[in-house]
């Protein structure tokens, strides 16, 4: 099933499923119609729809990405 599948079929809407996975609404919407290729965000909205799908708690993907980008190498240094 598609991601616009997986949210329809728990019931969300795009603004709540973007929510859940930290991903911009925005992006969402051109995931779903397949205009976009985001590989991090769309790895995020799967990993969040599998854990609704099985009524797992969903972990903090703020702090998660926050840390992504602060153990990154500062470019402007290099």
């Amino acid at each position: 099933m598609s991601i616009k599948e997986r949210r329809k079929a728990l019931g969300l809407v795009r603004k709540e499923l973007a929510s859940k996975a930290y991903v911009d609404p925005r992006i969402l919407q051109l995931i779903e119609m397949g205009q976009h290729s985001d590989a991090e965000a769309t790895e995020r909205l799967d990993a969040t729809l599998t854990l609704l799908e099985n009524d797992k708690p969903l972990p903090d993907w703020k702090a998660i990405v926050d840390q992504q980008i602060a153990d990154q190498p500062d470019v402007a240094k290099l």
